[in-house]
């Protein structure tokens, strides 16, 4: 058996072993905590550098950390992510969108809507935004999106790994629009109120936030139509798929299929009503549609249509994350960047703000999970303005405008990595990477002008 390793991954190797070193020689952390930070460091790289499927190297990262002293119950522990179900059933309502037809309607609606690129563009923003403000979770949001993505597929195929692109980011960049737009907004809000008393109301995330959401959306779109160019397909591949355009009466399928996705919709939105979760909802419902009274699908060929690879990639990375919080990584890191900021000269508005915008943006290539960047960056953040006597609501919601930003990597958003995972892939690790390069100080930098020409005019003063 021959091993090809090219001159990037053997510098790659390199730098992970003289990495690992210098945890187990020189940090400070624990030896479980040590392990954690270095199968998390592991997994990153291979995920990005390596063809290795990500399920796999999720899994494997975990293996190796169990078999360097981490408790076997974290490997079982992975599925027990409400995520991960909500992920299972996501793509099995998928796949009865599919099968049923509405798939095939929806192709015909945008191939008389949606003739151009623009018109398409302006149709994702706008049933971006109305999800943003129904569907709380960014990845209950893609996996409505992807029986979309494959109607743009029929109607624009030099355009796969455009709108592959614009859609989960176009998610991402949205959330910033509403408070519900991600539940690292409730949690941030939350812990504010728990530590100040101060609270940022619906109505005021609103009008602080959604400017920002369309302005830096609209940026989003320039950078990708710049970036991203359309793609060669011959006319064999261009044929394949004819989209019929005529009208046509609903089916019984169809029919049927809509009233059971017309349900779960309405049980997401009245999740406070009801009080099961939207993962409960998801799984439930979709194993309704399996029943085999319904005729919608058949339970081996839904589960064919379920990304395995990225719902044990999921499972495993969640894990991965939480064992940095489990073992005291986060606060490690957390203390070392208080101890930095301390030092620097922030008596000046422009630099703290900089400083907020930076280091919540860059927090996404070390904490992957959105939730756990709440948890970890929202109270130190806090105690930095009870330390400065700045104003905590203002910290607070600009953190949580950084956070939102996770585009550098796949693994950074699970909106994402539900689009990379699908096949054929619509765009790779170096593509997103290339993209983010361009658009993350564009982001910061919209972030500093929102606060010196909007923010603190509309009460969201710093001082």
């Amino acid at each position: 058996m021959q091993v090809n390793v090219s001159f990037t991954q053997l510098i790659a190797w390199l730098i992970f072993l003289l990495t690992s070193l210098y945890i187990f020689g020189v940090m400070e952390l624990s030896y479980l905590g040590k392990v954690s930070l270095m199968c998390f460091i592991l997994a990153l790289g291979l995920f990005v550098l390596s063809k290795v499927p990500a399920g796999l190297v999720g899994m494997l990262c975990l293996v190796i950390a169990i078999l360097l002293g981490i408790p076997e119950t974290m490997l079982f522990q992975a599925f027990e992510q409400p995520i991960v179900w909500l992920m299972i059933g996501a793509f099995i309502i998928s796949a009865v969108i599919e099968k049923s037809g509405l798939l095939e309607r929806l192709v015909a609606w945008m191939a008389r809507h949606c003739q151009t690129q623009l018109r398409a563009v302006l149709f994702i923003i706008v049933t971006v935004l109305c999800m943003t403000f129904t569907i709380p979770s960014t990845s209950s949001r893609a996996a409505a999106f992807m029986p979309i993505f494959q109607a743009l597929q029929v109607q624009f195929p030099k355009y796969k790994t455009f709108f592959g692109m614009l859609i989960p980011i176009m998610i991402l960049m949205l959330t910033n629009a509403t408070l519900i737009g991600a539940g690292s907004h409730l949690i941030g809000v939350s812990i504010l109120e728990g530590q100040t008393e101060q609270r940022i109301s619906y109505l005021s995330f609103l009008i602080w936030g959604l400017p920002f959401a369309l302005l830096i959306s609209v940026i989003t779109v320039m950078v990708l139509w710049w970036h991203i160019q359309p793609q060669s397909i011959s006319p064999i591949q261009s044929s394949t798929k004819t989209v019929h355009t005529e009208k046509r009466p609903l089916t019984s399928k169809e029919k049927m299929a809509a009233v059971l996705i017309g349900i779960t919709m309405l049980l997401w939105l009245t999740e406070s009503i009801h009080g099961f979760d939207i993962a409960f909802v998801t799984i439930a419902m979709s194993l309704i549609m399996l029943l085999p009274q319904l005729n919608l699908i058949g339970w081996n060929e839904a589960l064919k249509k379920v990304s395995w690879s990225l719902i044990f990639f999921v499972a495993s990375a969640t894990v991965l994350g939480e064992l940095l919080v489990k073992y005291q990584v986060v606060d490690y890191f957390q203390n070392q960047m208080m101890h930095a900021i301390k030092a620097l000269p922030i008596a000046h508005e422009w630099f703290l703000v900089l400083l907020l915008s930076t280091v919540s943006v860059l927090s996404h290539l070390v904490i992957t999970s959105h939730t756990t960047r709440a948890v970890v960056l929202i109270p130190a953040f806090i105690l930095l303005a009870q330390l400065l006597s700045l104003n905590p609501v203002a910290i607070v919601f600009i953190v949580l405008i950084g956070m939102n930003y996770c585009v550098t990597f796949p693994v950074s958003s699970k909106a994402l990595l539900i689009f990379y995972e699908l096949e054929p892939r619509p765009y790779t690790t170096k593509q997103l990477a290339q993209v983010s390069l361009y658009l993350m100080p564009l982001y910061i930098g919209l972030m500093i002008i929102m606060y010196f020409v909007y923010w603190q005019f509309m009460g969201l003063h710093l001082k």
